[in-house]
């Protein structure tokens, strides 16, 4: 009789070792890929630890991509920015060393130079990388900055800067040349009329005739005592001017204005008063009855006046006015025109001073002085001391015309390029402005320019904080600002200066050129100067924001790199098989099965015949 298997445990040995087999294709595979599981359901309750740590691995890996690009933009920034900064100091040394140069060589080259460093300004300001500009905020697929050509020369039909810059100067120096100021001798506030017999308050202002406008008399006093006529600007009538003095039921009087001072007055109709235009004091009185009894006319030319020519915003300002004289009495610049006056009291001393202070159109101030002199002037802004209070106020009159005639070629033309500059080249928040006109040397405002008249040197974005135009975000509550306008501060005061050097130029036979050059080359030198450094805006601040931000980066980049690793680590205890443990766990295995093999082998050839025998 055979004796069943089923005595012994065989099911549960097959059972056993199937696992066993099972487990060891498990730590084969392993073994193998180094990986505990196949899929998330494999790993169990550590599932959800894995997917929280890959999702965080995954915006880490989402930042340190945004940090890479912002990196790259940021070198491509730096490098411009460094190129700008040479470009300055190089622009400050040009004009700084050296002068006008042998036989004027500096005026050449510097206005060559200037342009080639202005075109590759704007080719800087219009760098970009991966079709991205760097230099219009937020506004990235287009230039932002218009071409060297188009800026200076215009296109389209669009006006160019020196177009723009023409047009200041005229409304600068004004239809004279002086810079919009009108200079004039003034008779004394009033002057008398003696009378004998007749009654003030017969006197009628009956007519002016030849006299230009804003010259004019008007009468006070009355009874038998001297009457007073207050002239108004006298000085500025024309020859042979007449100004009608009426006496109710009497005769006329006719005041006639002529040019010669001092001339011996010829023999003219009864009534008529002959006044000198430039010396009134040696005005006489022919003519006349016993019945009106007029005798002399005592006026004086001893005040000098100076006003703008109207409320607006181009030529000259006046803004001071000074003596180191007691023999003059000043009226200083007041009112909207402004206006002053110099009354000579009596001749000042030789070696004495009037300083006039006026504002130029680019902001800055300029002080002239005049000097009272003995003899002939022989250096500009001197005026020679005459015989009297009047000839000296006429010679000090003819010393302020010379002098805003010579200044207007130097210092109002170089003011004016750069007043054109500040407009055209607009900064943050500012309009492109030009004169309104024509005509342009009486204009009286300016105009907003628009872009179907004038070519808009930037046309990016325009925002009060440029770097808030950028945003990089390289962490959960950590972004940098990197945005940059063309606009700003440190571009613009560059790119104003050297356009102005650009336009102008230095003919051989102009005097004034090298007084001109001079003057051009120290407003560049204090526009570009190093303390502008510490201006919001300056290359150096921009910069040094821009440095800041790479440096925030830096730290970024560390901080996910450490994180990182420390979430791969925690992946690869979740994820990882331990391969040692693994090892020995097969052997481990491969003893146990080999064990079990054998004893199931044995154990399937008991039967009990085989134990009888």
């Amino acid at each position: 009789m055979i004796v069943g298997k089923s005595l012994y445990p065989i099911g549960t040995s097959f059972s056993s070792v199937l696992n066993m087999q099972d487990r060891m294709e498990n730590l084969q595979v392993q073994l193998s890929t180094g990986k505990k599981a196949h899929s998330l359901s494999e790993l169990g309750n550590d599932r959800n630890f894995d997917m929280t740590i890959r999702s965080r691995q995954s915006r880490i890996e989402a930042f340190q991509s945004n940090i890479s690009m912002v990196n790259l933009r940021l070198d491509f920034l730096s490098n411009s920015m460094e190129r700008l900064d040479e470009i300055e100091a190089d622009s400050r040394g040009t004009v700084a060393s050296g002068g006008i140069g042998s036989q004027g060589s500096n005026m050449i080259t510097t206005k060559t130079l200037a342009s080639a460093r202005l075109d590759e300004v704007m080719v800087l300001l219009n760098s970009e990388i991966n079709g991205r500009y760097l230099f219009g905020g937020s506004f990235s697929d287009t230039p932002p900055v218009a071409s060297f050509s188009e800026i200076m020369d215009g296109e389209g039909g669009r006006d160019g800067f020196k177009t723009v810059v023409n047009e200041r100067k005229l409304a600068d120096a004004g239809v004279d040349g002086k810079g919009r100021l009108v200079n004039s001798t003034l008779p004394a506030s009033t002057s008398s009329i003696f009378g004998g017999g007749v009654d003030g308050s017969e006197l009628l202002n009956d007519a002016e005739i030849g006299f230009a406008d804003g010259e004019t008399f008007s009468l006070s006093g009355g009874g038998f005592a001297p009457v007073n006529i207050a002239f108004t600007n006298v000085g500025g009538a024309t020859t042979g001017a007449l100004l009608d003095i009426g006496v109710a039921d009497v005769n006329a009087f006719v005041a006639e204005i002529n040019s010669q001072a001092g001339a011996t007055i010829a023999a003219v109709e009864n009534g008529e008063i002959v006044i000198t235009a430039n010396d009134l004091t040696n005005s006489i009185v022919t003519g006349g009855t016993a019945t009106t009894g007029l005798a002399d006319v005592d006026a004086r030319l001893d005040t000098v006046s100076l006003s703008e020519d109207g409320a607006h915003p181009f030529g000259y300002k006046l803004s001071t006015l000074s003596s180191s004289s007691g023999a003059v009495s000043l009226t200083s610049p007041a009112g909207d025109p402004a206006a002053l006056s110099v009354q000579f009291t009596a001749n000042p001393s030789s070696d004495e001073t009037i300083s006039i202070g006026l504002t130029l159109p680019d902001g800055e101030n300029h002080i002239i002085e005049f000097k009272a002199v003995n003899g002939v002037p022989a250096n500009a802004g001197e005026f020679q001391i005459g015989i009297d209070e009047n000839a000296t106020a006429a010679n000090f009159s003819q010393a302020i015309s010379d002098e805003l005639s010579r200044i207007s070629t130097i210092e109002l033309e170089a003011s004016s390029t750069y007043a054109a500059a500040d407009n055209f080249f607009n900064a943050q928040g500012d309009d492109v402005l030009r004169v309104d006109g024509p005509p342009f040397d009486s204009a009286t405002s300016y105009k907003n320019a628009t872009s179907s008249d004038t070519v808009f040197w930037y046309t990016g974005e325009d925002t009060s904080n440029a770097r808030q135009s950028v945003v990089g975000r390289i962490d959960e509550t950590t972004k940098v600002n990197y945005g940059v306008q063309a606009n700003e501060t440190g571009f613009v005061d560059l790119v104003r200066a050297l356009s102005a050097l650009s336009v102008e130029d230095y003919p051989s036979g102009d005097t004034s050129a090298n007084d001109r050059f001079s003057e051009m080359a120290s407003k560049q030198l204090t526009r570009l100067a190093e303390s502008n450094n510490t201006k919001a805006g300056s290359i150096e601040l921009i910069s040094l924001e821009l440095g800041i931000a790479k440096s925030s980066l830096g730290s970024a980049k560390e901080r996910h790199t450490n994180y990182s690793v420390q979430l791969t680590n925690m992946l690869a205890e979740i994820e990882e098989a331990p391969i040692e443990e693994v090892a020995m766990e097969l052997l481990s295995l491969q003893t146990r099965l080999q064990a079990s093999y054998q004893t199931m082998s044995a154990v399937s050839q008991l039967t009990l015949v085989n134990f009888i025998k």
